[in-house]
């Protein structure tokens, strides 16, 4: 038992020397922290708060259809817009990753910036169809 995971285990018995511990993986420099108020607000927003709003706000146009241009539907676009400057606010800081964590690319920013209106468009206009004349 040589080699790779058994070489990190050392020798137990003590033969070859004393037990030897692995060393720690050395720190990713892809690693991105965050060290600002606005850029933490910047991506609660994007990642969580503004799909999580959005998706109520889409509830409530279909359970109330009470018109395409209500309240509820100025919220929503509020929300599309705070989720875009949320992204873009992290994009610009340095600090732009994916939900997962890892570093984003410049093509994985242009993509948000371009599917999530549109997305959101197809997911308001479904929602007022349904509420409006589907439901009522």
């Amino acid at each position: 038992m040589v080699g790779p995971p058994f070489a990190l285990l050392g020798n137990p018995s003590g033969a070859n020397g004393p037990m030897q511990t692995p060393a720690p993986p050395p720190a990713s420099s892809d690693h991105r922290d965050i060290h600002s108020l606005t850029v933490l607000g910047a991506r609660v927003t994007w990642v969580f708060l503004g799909p999580l709003v959005m998706l109520l706000a889409t509830a409530g146009i279909v359970v109330t259809g009470s018109g395409w241009l209500t309240g509820l539907d100025a919220l929503f676009g509020i929300i599309v817009v705070l989720m875009l400057l949320g992204r873009w606010i992290d994009h610009r800081r340095g600090t732009d990753a994916t939900t997962y964590g890892d570093p984003a690319t410049p093509g994985q920013f242009r993509r948000y910036m371009t599917i999530l209106p549109i997305v959101a468009a197809g997911l308001w206009a479904a929602a007022n169809l349904v509420g409006n004349h589907l439901l009522s």
